[in-house]
């Protein structure tokens, strides 16, 4: 069903397969059409974080992978590839604030989808009160305050992330492009340094094996392939912003693409400089060097000493951005949820000026800050490197181990998808690709879970599977009590203007666009 104009979008009843619900789209509207191509580019990149994740998130991988590190990222970074062939096959057909939710729904069930919507709002929400308490810890450093100055660091972030909220998206875009533009380039003119001067031993291709990881072979890289996926998290996140996004069925293939490249080479890039800037072989037998200083104590080895601290700076930064970006993407989760009917409808309340949706944003951030009070304070481990790290490792693994259910199951939904709605159905590249990325985020869930990591980081696997049974029971209460919240899952989609997503439910006709 079209639009026809911005009144009827406002007043007409919007028709799922279950009986007819009546939306308020004056509140549960967001701005249409706000987003340009170069928008939702930032708004995937900001969510990479590229700074944050190579001076933060390397570090624990190194902790197994040693200096193997490089291949589990690119092993990662194949994975995400795979899924982002699946995702620009949705994009092209559909465009939702919740895309996990509206493309598993689309393909595996409703069932499937509102799972999907559970877990990814869920794993997007952990990265906040993850990412804070990185700002908190690297301001904490950087001005060498101990103590719990970290937490007032945060509490002065979630301020800011909550001002950030009520401002128009396209404006956010703005700060998280610039800032993600400097970091990049102060860490590629490192890159660059590192790699002409060939390292400590001189470059070779040994950091691409699986002979040098830190504790065994394939095991040490499918471990640290976790840490290494969590790095990825977020290429695909214009997705959903596919409402707010003009011409979406262009804007966000090209955005997810440009994303999940940029990433594979600046990682594994970046990593491999690591990598034979410390040395590979000394990387394997003990990475305490990494671990400690990560790519800032590469800078200060190679360039200077003030290149080592405006790593830290970025990093800083960076971390703010992905934070205020994650909150976005997982309010907008809620918000889509809400908006059908399956959460409650105070989520998917919207600013009356900017068109955001403040309230789930609010509650996110909220929640957020307990969780980082009782993670911190409560389970604080000197060997995590104190409160702050500890919920940044800790959410950091529930977060993604959360994420990676999903992808695994976008991965194999896609390939019901494409083989129902192509009229041209590739095996290769409908088929293989999508098995791919499943099998390899399976494999890196395994590797983190089996055997179990060192506490606290071993509840991880207990809570995300917490979580999932948690939304079990909520979908067996909806199936029971509200069997029309079901019947709405994945209906309302925002094709130009908003569509019901009810004709993707049938095979393609011999007239219809092709794949």
């Amino acid at each position: 069903m079209q639009m026809d104009s911005e009144s009827e979008a406002k007043h007409t009843p919007i028709s799922a397969a279950g009986p007819a619900v009546i939306i308020n789209l004056e509140q549960s509207q967001l701005a249409k059409g706000s987003l340009s191509t170069v928008d939702a580019i930032a708004i995937s990149v900001a969510v990479l974080s590229p700074a944050m994740a190579m001076q933060l998130n390397t570090g624990g991988v190194a902790a197994v992978a040693g200096g193997s590190t490089p291949l589990a990222f690119l092993l990662g970074g194949i994975a995400c590839l795979a899924l982002a062939f699946v995702v620009i096959g949705f994009t092209r057909r559909l465009a939702s604030a919740g895309y996990a939710y509206t493309y598993a729904s689309r393909s595996l069930g409703k069932h499937s989808g509102f799972m999907a919507g559970w877990l990814y709002a869920f794993g997007m929400a952990c990265f906040v009160p993850m990412t804070m308490a990185g700002v908190g810890g690297l301001a904490a450093q950087l001005f060498n305050v101990g103590g719990n100055s970290w937490f007032w660091f945060f509490l002065i972030g979630m301020g800011l992330l909550l001002v950030l909220s009520i401002i128009r998206i396209k404006f956010t875009t703005k700060i998280q492009l610039l800032v993600g533009t400097v970091t990049v380039l102060l860490f590629v003119i490192i890159d660059i340094i590192v790699t002409a001067k060939g390292g400590a031993h001189g470059l070779s291709l040994a950091p691409f094996t699986f002979s040098h990881t830190a504790s065994g072979g394939f095991h040490g890289v499918f471990y640290g392939l976790i840490l290494g996926v969590t790095s990825f998290i977020g290429f695909e996140t214009a997705a959903d912003f596919g409402e707010e996004t003009a011409n979406p069925r262009r804007a966000i293939p090209v955005a997810v693409l440009v994303a999940v490249v940029f990433a594979i080479l600046f990682y594994v890039w970046t990593t491999y400089v690591m990598a034979v800037g410390y040395g590979v072989n000394a990387m394997q037998h003990n990475p305490a060097a990494w671990i400690d200083n990560g790519f800032a104590g590469v800078a200060t080895r190679y360039v200077s000493h003030a290149f080592g601290t405006m790593v830290d700076v970025g990093a800083l930064f960076s971390a703010f951005i992905v934070c205020v970006a994650c909150a976005t993407a997982s309010s907008r989760t809620l918000f889509a949820m809400a908006r059908e009917g399956v959460l409650p409808k105070w989520f998917s309340h919207t600013n009356s000026w900017s068109r955001a949706p403040f309230n789930a944003t609010a509650a996110v951030a909220g929640i957020s800050t307990i969780v980082a009070i009782i993670v911190g304070f409560g389970f604080g481990s000197a060997a995590l490197g104190g409160d702050a790290w500890t919920v940044y490792d800790l959410m950091a693994t529930i977060g993604t181990l959360a994420i990676v259910v999903v992808y695994i199951a976008l991965c194999l939904g896609g390939i019901v998808f494409f083989k129902r709605t192509s009229r041209r159905f590739n095996p290769f590249i409908h088929g293989l690709i999508p098995l791919v990325g499943a099998v390899i985020f399976a494999a890196a869930w395994y590797g983190s879970v089996i055997p179990l990591p060192p506490a606290p980081i071993d509840s991880a696997a207990y809570v995300a599977i917490i979580w999932f049974l948690l939304g079990l029971g909520v979908l067996w209460y909806l199936s029971a009590r509200r069997h029309d919240a079901i019947d709405r899952i994945g209906s309302i989609l925002g094709e130009e203007g908003g569509d019901v997503g009810e004709e993707f439910d049938a095979p393609r006709s011999s007239t219809s666009t092709p794949a």
